[in-house]
């Protein structure tokens, strides 16, 4: 498996390996969408402006370790761990450093989608509307092949994506994203 890079203003930044085959279709699609918001996050050059370090969803907590009261979220920590192991279970959460999160992949839902309100300003003063609550409710959905309730988490239905719809809402995030 090879690295893909990709540019990013004027620079080539090299993305994660390819996603294995032998990971169930929800979570290669759930980490098709994760590089999507990584490489519009790398894009904009936001947090590396105001505070040093690479942007890659926000962190301040240990949202990694937050409830796990849905099922697909096993998998990605499954996945997680084999490729990070458990991190530095002393430290808020175990895979922060000084240079920010360690991983690159196999984020939470909420720890890809969150940004800090600073960044949400900054992103529609350039004409970008991102909702970080739409983008994880979209992500647990993608996860968890099912529609979920974004305000209460709850799974509202099972629903199946073929892979027309999910290469729509690619491109529909893509488009809301500019990139």
């Amino acid at each position: 498996m090879k690295s893909d890079s990709i540019p990013i203003g004027g620079e080539k930044a090299i993305m994660p390996e390819r996603i294995p085959p032998a990971l169930s279709k929800p979570l290669a699609r759930y980490l098709e969408l994760e590089l999507l918001l990584h490489i519009f996050f790398e894009s904009t050059g936001y947090c590396k402006e105001n505070y040093g370090r690479t942007c890659n969803g926000c962190c301040n907590e240990n949202i990694v370790e937050y409830p796990k009261i849905i099922a697909g979220c096993s998998e990605l920590d499954e996945e997680r761990i084999r490729i990070y192991g458990v991190g530095d279970l002393t430290k808020s959460c175990p895979y922060s450093s000084e240079k920010g999160c360690i991983l690159k992949t196999h984020k939470t839902p909420k720890c890809i989608a969150y940004i800090c309100p600073q960044f949400t300003r900054a992103l529609r003063e350039q004409g970008i509307d991102y909702d970080w609550l739409e983008t994880h409710t979209l992500l647990i959905s993608i996860l968890n092949e099912a529609k979920f309730d974004w305000w209460s988490g709850s799974k509202i239905e099972s629903y199946r994506i073929n892979d027309e719809e999910f290469s729509e809402i690619k491109r529909q995030l893509r488009e809301s994203l500019k990139i």
